[in-house]
């Protein structure tokens, strides 16, 4: 049974009708976009599931850095890098030793007579391979060329780790002998 449209309520049902699929479709329409709109923010999402795992990673760093003691890890490395120059020092005297044909060790070969310039640079060589900086040889050129042939002391300044460092270069037969230096704050109490 159809409605006549000539009744007085059955415009007003159609009308409802319509109304109510129109907004019915709407719902639909809008319940589509919604849900696809949701199905892109979750594929956005996951990337964000890893944040999990990095948190994580990240707490077992910081565990493990704080089991670690940085004044223990500071004495650890100064003692690797004064090792190192003990190796260093010792690998120079053996090689010196072996070039001076074992006359002294530690001693290198004699210079060629009457090069004082040689002498002066060796000296200053040897302090720069023991780490030194910014050396200065307080004795003058004409007393090295003296030493050149001879036995005697080079008096010398130069600069280690910052701190200022007097002493001599000890000379035999024209070839450095020992080298003794010391920092200017130890001869303080």
């Amino acid at each position: 049974m159809t409605p006549d449209p000539a009744e007085p309520g059955a415009e007003a049902v159609i009308t409802f009708a319509a109304a109510s699929l129109t907004l019915l479709a709407a719902t639909a329409a809008a319940l589509w976009l919604i849900v696809a709109r949701l199905r892109r923010m979750d594929a956005r999402l996951e990337h964000l599931d890893r944040l999990g795992e990095i948190k994580s990673s990240l707490d077992r760093l910081q565990e493990e850095r704080e089991g670690l003691d940085l004044r223990r890890l500071e004495h650890v490395l100064i003692d690797i890098r004064d090792g190192q120059k003990r190796v260093e020092d010792r690998m120079l005297s053996v090689l010196e030793a072996s070039r001076g044909g074992g006359r002294s060790q530690g001693a290198l070969e004699p210079i060629a007579a009457g090069s004082a310039s040689a002498l002066a640079d060796r000296i200053v060589t040897r302090l720069l391979a023991l780490g030194y900086e910014r050396v200065q040889l307080v004795t003058p050129i004409s007393r090295i060329a003296e030493l050149v042939e001879g036995d005697g002391e080079v008096t010398v300044e130069a600069r280690r780790e910052g701190a200022a460092c007097k002493g001599k270069i000890l000379v035999r037969h024209g070839a450095i002998a020992d080298v003794q230096l010391q920092s200017a704050y130890t001869a303080f109490p």
